[in-house]
């Protein structure tokens, strides 16, 4: 129920942009610069990102987000951070062994 809820809001661009204000600074930073690379605005790509996870996640992804949602505070925050990290982890070829903050951190990340 929680996951789709996240899959529902959160391909909107407005209720994402809104989103990522909460999700904290570094992952919020890069967001902001990767959707600027594409010329796009923070909520569009936060959106595309779900929607493209919505289309393409295996069945294993889905149960990692599903894990992520449980038992925390804001569990929408939580699975829209997973989304996200693993798609700058698809589009910067970084495993998703760190999570994002410290790959940023430690300079990982790549611009395109």
């Amino acid at each position: 129920m929680l996951v789709a809820e996240l899959i529902r809001s959160c391909s909107h661009a407005k209720v994402a942009e809104a989103a990522i204000h909460s999700i904290g600074p570094d992952l919020a930073q890069e967001v902001r610069l990767r959707a600027s690379e594409r010329g796009l605005d923070a909520g569009s790509y936060v959106a595309q990102s779900v929607q493209c996870f919505a289309g393409s996640a295996h069945p294993n992804d889905w149960n990692n987000l599903a894990a992520q949602l449980k038992g925390v505070d804001m569990p929408i925050l939580s699975g829209l951070h997973f989304i996200l990290e693993r798609r700058i982890a698809q589009e910067s070829g970084v495993p998703l062994r760190l999570p994002a903050h410290e790959r940023l951190s430690q300079g990982w990340c790549e611009r395109q």
